[in-house]
C-alpha cells in the first residue's frame, strides 16, 4: 500500500486552529497578526479579581505587624494567656520579628510590581499597598478615635480583637500548645 503525502496549505492550518482554539480562531486575522505574544496575558490580567479582598488583606497584615512591633509585651502576655508554653516565648517573639521583616520585603516587592509597567496583576498589588497605607494611617490616629472605633465594633481594647481572632481560629484548629514538645532527629 502506498501512502500519499500531501503538502498542507494555509487552509489546513486554519482548520486545525479552529479545531484546537475556537476563541483564537474567531478573532480577525489582522488583530491576530498585529498583537505581540505578551499582550494577551497582560491585558487579560490587568483587572483585579478581588480588589476589596486584597485591600483587606493588606490592611490586616500591616495592622497586625504594627501592633506586634509597637506592643511586644502585650503580644507576649497574649501568647502566655492563650496557652503558649513560657519556655518557648522567646522563640515566638523572634519568629514574629522575622515575620515582620518578611512582610516588609513582601510590601516592597509589591511596590516594585506596581511600578513596573509590564507586570501582570498590578491592581492586586495596588490593593495590598492601599491596605497597608490605610493601616499605617489608622495606627497613627489619636487614641480617642481608635477607642471609639473599637467600642463601636464591640471591643474594649485592641487585645480583645486578637483574643476574638484567636478564639475563632481555635475552633478551626484545636491545638493544645502546652503539649507541644521540641524533637530532634540527632542522638543525644
Amino acid at each position: 500500500m502506498r501512502r500519499v503525502v500531501r503538502k498542507q496549505d494555509r487552509n489546513d492550518f486554519n482548520a486545525r486552529i479552529q479545531r484546537l482554539d475556537p476563541s483564537f480562531a474567531a478573532t480577525p486575522s489582522k488583530a491576530r497578526d498585529a498583537r505581540k505574544p505578551w499582550e494577551l496575558g497582560t491585558s487579560a490580567s490587568r483587572k483585579s479579581s478581588h480588589p476589596v479582598m486584597m485591600s483587606g488583606l493588606g490592611f490586616g497584615l500591616a495592622l497586625a505587624a504594627l501592633f506586634a512591633a509597637n506592643n511586644p509585651e502585650t503580644v507576649q502576655a497574649l501568647l502566655v494567656r492563650s496557652g503558649w508554653p513560657v519556655q518557648f516565648i522567646h522563640y515566638a517573639t523572634n519568629g514574629l520579628g522575622l515575620l515582620i521583616l518578611g512582610l516588609i520585603v513582601f510590601y516592597l516587592m509589591n511596590v516594585v510590581r506596581l511600578v513596573k509597567p509590564r507586570t501582570t496583576g498590578r491592581l492586586d498589588s495596588a490593593g495590598l499597598i492601599v491596605g497597608a497605607v490605610a493601616a499605617i494611617a489608622v495606627s497613627n490616629l489619636d487614641q480617642a478615635h481608635l477607642q471609639s472605633g473599637l467600642q463601636y465594633a464591640g471591643f474594649e481594647s485592641p487585645a480583645d480583637v486578637l483574643t476574638f481572632a484567636q478564639a475563632r481560629t481555635s475552633d478551626i484548629a484545636n491545638i493544645d500548645w502546652t503539649s507541644v514538645v521540641p524533637v530532634s532527629s540527632s542522638p543525644k
